[in-house]
């Protein structure tokens, strides 16, 4: 059974210059039609900025999938032709007049232009406590419980035209509190201490011993990269994004290479910090950030590294099980940090992404994971890898649907499930390599297969899919595209080895294995991988292990507050010769890959 350590996060520290929080987006398709009753704001919160992002219907609803496809596809003419910033953002442009309703709509509101910016596909209008409270007749204030009960009104005219309305609070120094727990596990168990140390300090590594830990060597050795280290190209960038108040050590970093990867000493990361994130270096919660940034230092060497701290908390969720509180709970501010990144000029724009954080898919306003979404569709279109761990939590914890009917059933994670992100699930040991028992995998309920998965995953429910008929969507799109190592790595984390895990481990890893293939592609005059399921589905499947031994394991009869939950005995997805939903095509395999990335 799965641990049920959870990972305590903290939103950014009290500091001298405003900050930003993330409140909750009020969705289009369930605005109410009269507006919500006025209400006092006290003087104090009226002297605030909100910063609100609009979100417009697209001109072309399949234009974004077209284009990513067409470019993602290893048999088209097209492959490989990324799109700049400006390009990739006329795929989401509204219609005209659509641009021109809101822009009044904020004029007449009292909004001066210069507080307008047109972004494309959102509108961002940085506006005063009183013209908000006129444009969308709603109490907005800066304290946490009071934020989870906004309320808002959007003029009938109005709806053809916007999707979903993000506001932000521009807040003060003093405003910052505690932040809440994060339903993200990092998964750990503990290793034998200081067992191996030395051997690994000079390269060399047993895959006996790498059975109960996992270091930079045993990965190297088990995914056959050997000592093949990138060679500094200017076009060369690996993100690792952090949420949740995690801060990455530059201590722990120079610690943990001197002991487990010392070829990689003087190695460092930059930073960037997004919608008011911090990374402050000392005694923080930084466990997550500390395992993603020394496995990606170790395993991408030579490739810069940028860890993305982004701020904020998102209170829209939809309560379920196991995320249940929006005034205590929150997940992560996915559209700052996305829309972002979508800013960056080209030569400024990572090529992969790692994301290690993930939450129930159902929890999530279907508006707004497609709109996520589709912005990681659009970096795709600009040659970046969207990595994103696939879960902890195997077919589900609590195992219980939220839209009412308290239906049991199997829950998939978003945004591993979102089909322009490649998403990685986790294994364990070697001789075999197996699947982790917490592998999180399965299939959407949001968004349907995709043509490039159509064939694999057909196969895959022809032959397996009756086994838990009617706990899942058989026609969604499944998860997760590939595997790697999850369970037992060491880590330096407030001075000590410590142990850790989880697919936020895996996602890091695969993320700097497709660094390296990049790196290698630069060399030959090439673009980079880009968005990588086409490609993984039609010709990358041949340089993965197969991974046929273990399964997953879940809906074990209590949510993750401790709370009765559906139980469903035996309940997990098997790992089978070909693609399955805990381990997808397997682990990488260093030396195919190169190989088939280079033709």
């Amino acid at each position: 059974m799965a641990s049920k350590r959870l990972v305590k996060g903290f939103c950014a520290l009290v500091a001298t210059q405003a900050v930003f929080t993330t409140v909750q987006p009020v969705l289009a398709d369930s605005l109410e039609q009269t507006p919500a009753p006025r209400s006092e704001v006290r003087a104090a919160n009226r002297q605030h900025l909100i910063d609100l992002s609009i979100s417009l219907e697209p001109d072309s609803a399949d234009l974004l999938e077209r284009t990513l496809y067409d470019i993602s596809d290893p048999s088209s003419w097209r492959y490989g032709k990324h799109l700049t910033r400006e390009e990739a953002k006329s795929l989401l442009l509204p219609r005209p007049e659509s641009v021109e309703s809101v822009k009044r709509w904020l004029s007449e509101a009292g909004i001066p232009d210069d507080r307008v910016r047109d972004e494309g596909s959102l509108i961002h209008a940085r506006i005063a406590t009183e013209h908000a409270e006129r444009l969308l007749s709603t109490r907005l204030v800066h304290d946490q419980e009071l934020m989870t009960k906004l309320a808002d009104f959007v003029p009938a005219d109005l709806r053809g035209h916007i999707t979903a309305i993000h506001p932000t609070l521009v807040l003060g120094d003093s405003d910052l509190g505690e932040s809440l727990r994060s339903k993200r596990r990092m998964q750990a168990s503990e290793p034998p201490p200081g067992e191996g140390i030395a051997a690994e300090q000079n390269g060399h590594v047993h895959l006996q011993q790498c059975k109960t830990r996992i270091t930079p060597a045993c990965l190297r050795k088990l995914y056959h990269m050997g000592d093949t280290y990138a060679k500094p190209h200017n076009r060369s960038l690996l993100g690792v994004v952090g949420f949740n108040g995690q801060a990455a050590q530059h201590d722990m970093l120079d610690k943990f290479v001197e002991m487990f990867a010392r070829y990689a000493i003087g190695a460092n990361f930059s930073t960037e910090l997004i919608n008011g994130g911090k990374n402050p270096q000392g005694e923080y919660p930084s466990g997550e950030a500390n395992l993603d940034i020394q496995y990606t230092i170790a395993m991408a060497h030579k490739v810069p590294v940028r860890y993305y701290s982004t701020g904020g908390e998102g209170h829209d969720f939809i309560p379920d099980l196991d995320i249940s509180d929006p005034k205590k709970e929150y997940i992560e501010p996915w559209l700052p940090f996305v829309s972002h990144m979508l800013e960056l000029p080209d030569d400024q724009l990572p090529h992969v992404v790692s994301i290690s954080y993930g939450v129930n898919e159902q929890a999530v306003p279907k508006a707004h994971a497609k709109q996520v979404c589709d912005l990681f569709g659009l970096l795709g279109t600009r040659g970046v890898s969207v990595i994103v761990s696939s879960g902890d939590t195997g077919p589900g914890v609590s195992c219980q649907s939220n839209d009412g009917t308290n239906s049991t059933k199997f829950l998939p994670a978003f945004p591993a499930t979102c089909p322009y992100v490649t998403s990685v699930g986790a294994t364990e040991s070697n001789g075999p390599e197996s699947a982790m028992n917490f592998s999180s995998g399965g299939f959407s309920d949001y968004w349907p297969r995709p043509a490039w998965q159509e064939k694999a995953v057909s196969s895959y429910l022809a032959k397996h899919g009756k086994k838990w008929q009617g706990y899942y969507n058989p026609e969604g799109r499944g998860t997760p595209d590939v595997a790697a190592q999850g369970n037992a790595y060491v880590i330096v984390n407030h001075g000590k080895v410590a142990p850790a895990g989880g697919t936020s481990a895996s996602a890091p890893v695969f993320a700097s294995i497709v660094a390296l293939l990049n790196d290698l592609r630069f060399q030959q005059g090439k673009p980079s991988m880009g968005f990588l399921n086409p490609w993984l589905y039609s010709i990358g499947d041949q340089g993965f292990t197969d991974i046929t031994a273990g399964r997953s394991d879940g809906c074990l009869g209590t949510s993750y507050s401790g709370a009765p939950a559906p139980k469903v005995p035996g309940a997990g997805w098997d790992a089978v010769p070909g693609w399955d939903p805990v381990t997808g095509w397997g682990t990488p395999l260093f030396d195919r890959l190169k190989s088939l990335a280079g033709k």
